[in-house]
């Protein structure tokens, strides 16, 4: 009984350190904006999706009966639009709670930036990762005048 406390607390303290650090502000020169460069550069995978499927990915050494350790989603996409990178019409990608605290929403579009993990799935490493459609039309149109120079 002890054990399953101490993993329950862990698993909450785990998830509220998430949400956190997802919602702490940037610093000075750190806007959504400023790093586009250096996230493009860093991406193998450039895409704006749509969200189709939402899967949980949970930790099953830390889950128990009653209680499950959740790392993060695992999201199936339609890629409407990839700039960088070689992708089907549908993928898949991670996003960890440990990475960013927000649910990514079914049906709703977005603009990634992926890399892959170290089994080579496709994962995003924060919230600047992913802007909401809604947020992107400035990134959208950067990423426009990337394809118009060639």
């Amino acid at each position: 009984m002890a054990k399953t406390i101490q993993a329950a607390i862990a698993a909450i303290a785990l998830s509220l350190s998430a949400l956190c650090i997802s919602q702490e502000a940037p610093e000075a020169g750190e806007a959504r904006g400023d790093t586009f460069a250096e996230r493009y550069a860093e991406a193998e995978l450039v895409a704006q999706v749509q969200i189709a499927g939402i899967h949980r990915d949970v930790d099953s050494a830390l889950s128990e009966p009653g209680m499950v350790a959740l790392l993060g989603y695992v999201y199936s996409a339609v890629s409407r639009q990839v700039w960088k990178g070689e992708a089907n019409r549908l993928i898949a990608f991670r996003l960890g709670l440990d990475a960013c605290g927000q649910k990514l929403e079914k049906g709703a579009r977005y603009l990634i930036f992926a890399r892959p993990d170290s089994r080579g799935r496709l994962q995003l490493y924060s919230c600047d990762a992913v802007i909401p459609e809604a947020e992107a039309a400035p990134l959208l149109a950067r990423l426009k005048e990337f394809d118009l120079q060639g």
